[in-house]
């Protein structure tokens, strides 16, 4: 059996499955190594979702002949952005950067102008290729802990395409034009190269700005440890990202505080803990920022006519608001579906860091239809825009290189085309593997979170109650952020009735209640990671 061990992953073909009168039947076809080692974890998540980690010997050939013909010094045909004051932020262990930034205030008009650069990935794959087939059947990278399947091969992901510091690179600028109050009214596009000035990671960013002054036009900028002129442009870069999220606001986009989950780690590369990832000032302006160039693409192309794959994100059926709203009154939040999304805007503001925050949240996503690529001009529900795409990340989604081949075809030529039927079955066929990367990195996530746990049996945490149900309750922990089972069988000190309206466990006698949000103090008793079950009891 290829040298498997008790206590090893494996791979197996089912040759029978079982039957009321025969046991299954299969063959082991890779040994994955012992359950419990981090690589071991990763990889058997990878073999169960069915993710392609290994590039064919000709797609990696067909790398390497382009890195070999790649000359970054030719700026033939490309408009020379290399003195500009360019930067990335990107997560700190990321290793493709495929957003560059700049941003500068004009004196005179008091407007904002803004470059976002982007990869320019479709210089490298072409249409037809291996590298390309082998992105479209992948549809994106991976991100998994510790681990990157990546769409395209490295020596494109991480080296080429990458706006790597102090390198010349080749990209899509959108470049647009704001008013003071952040309305675009010019948009421009081109085929450049940059040379990031600074390559800079989320934290090291909202140090930075914790020390620098509000507002741009200081007359004195304190030394933060960067060029003065990076320091001036960042303090611009939060102005104006707060005011573009403002603008978004009062067009009613719905903006979900979901909890991601950031794992920490030794230097050995195991799970110490784990906490909730910070959405801070750093990520509000490249996220800001990359929607306003994905929306400023899509209005483009819609305007020309284009047949383009969009992120279509369609309205919610009333029935589902109307339950949500139900939902949430039974929290003591009032809902006037009659102001449609800003309505909604309004308990998500309202519900923000309270105890009940991720049940508001996570029911109103529940509520809202999928986000997906498709071809269909259905608008964006949740972002309030009405033309929308993914353009920015073309280096692991592939639906953005579509994008970007298609913006090409219109700078050179003048034309667009598209194949509505094609771009149908991509569309749908890159929403799947969007869900399938998802599910795994949700998968291994938990999974580690429960190996963690299994050293925490008897310890006591503080909680909050995400999900209430006739059998018990589900309690994610506050000081680390996993979630767990208070099964009602362990709740000895009454008999205890379920309110499906309320969302509520209520005992009969002692009228002691369990309801969606409340805080309540729980130990660790169980852990079964095999099935991935965390069991809690409630401390009195």
């Amino acid at each position: 059996a290829k040298g498997a061990r008790p206590g090893d992953q494996v791979v197996i073909e089912m040759i029978r499955f079982p039957s009321l009168d025969e046991r299954g039947e299969g063959v082991i076809i890779e040994v994955l190594g012992p359950r419990g080692e981090a690589a071991v974890d990763a990889l058997a998540v990878i073999r169960a979702f069915g993710i392609p980690d290994q590039f064919p010997p000709e797609v990696l050939a067909e790398a390497r002949a382009v890195v070999a013909t790649f000359d970054e010094n030719d700026f033939s045909g490309r408009v020379d952005f290399t003195q500009q004051c360019v930067i990335t932020i990107d997560p700190i262990d990321a290793r493709d950067f495929d957003d560059a930034v700049s941003l500068h205030r004009d004196g005179r008009t008091g407007h904002w102008h803004l470059a976002v650069h982007i990869a320019d990935v479709s210089h490298f794959v072409k249409p037809g290729g291996m590298m390309d087939r082998e992105a479209q059947k992948r549809g994106n990278s991976v991100y998994l802990p510790q681990r990157v399947v990546p769409m395209l091969p490295e020596a494109i992901s991480n080296s080429l395409a990458s706006l790597q510091q102090d390198r010349n690179r080749y990209v899509k600028s959108v470049l647009m034009e704001f008013t003071a109050a952040g309305a675009r009214i010019h948009t421009e596009f081109a085929q450049g190269v940059i040379r990031n000035r600074k390559r800079f990671h989320y934290e090291e960013v909202s140090r930075i700005l914790a020390d620098l002054p509000t507002q741009h036009g200081a007359s004195e900028i304190p030394d933060v440890g960067v060029e003065p002129e990076i320091a001036a442009m960042l303090i611009q870069m939060r102005e104006f990202a707060l005011i573009l999220r403002e603008r978004r606001r009062k067009q009613g986009a719905l903006e979900l505080s979901l909890a991601e989950t950031e794992l920490e780690y030794d230097d050995e590369g195991r799970v110490t803990g784990a906490h909730r990832a910070v959405h801070d000032i750093s990520h509000q302006i490249i996220e800001e920022f990359m929607l306003a160039a994905n929306e400023a693409v899509a209005e483009h192309l819609a305007a020309q006519e284009a047949v383009f794959l969009r992120r279509v994100h369609p309205a919610p059926e009333p029935e589902k608001l109307q339950l949500f709203a139900e939902f949430a009154s039974h929290l003591g939040y009032r809902v006037d579906l009659h102001r449609d999304r800003f309505a909604l805007q309004r308990v998500l503001e309202e519900s923000q860091d309270k105890p009940e925050q991720d049940a508001i949240h996570f029911a109103l996503l529940r509520s809202l239809k999928q986000a997906i690529y498709s071809p269909a001009s259905e608008g964006h529900y949740a972002l309030a825009s009405g033309d929308y795409c993914h353009f920015t990340s073309p280096i692991r989604r592939y639906p953005d290189l579509t994008v970007h081949r298609v913006l090409n075809r219109w700078m050179k030529t003048g034309k667009v085309g598209g194949n509505w039927d094609e771009l149908m079955a991509l569309g749908d066929h890159c929403s799947r593997t969007e869900r399938r990367a998802e599910s795994a990195e949700r998968e291994l996530i938990k999974l580690k979170l429960l190996q963690f746990m299994e050293k925490r049996i008897g310890e006591r945490f503080h909680g909050i109650i995400t999900g209430v149900a006739e059998y018990g309750f589900y309690v994610q922990a506050v000081e680390i952020p996993v979630e767990g089972l208070v099964h009602i069988s362990s709740l000895t000190d009454d008999y205890y009735a379920f309110d499906a309206d309320s969302h509520t466990l209520e005992g009969l006698r002692k009228k002691r209640r369990f309801r969606l949000g409340d805080r309540v103090r729980v130990e660790a008793v169980r852990v079964d990671v095999g099935r991935r079950l965390l069991d809690w009891r409630v401390i009195r």
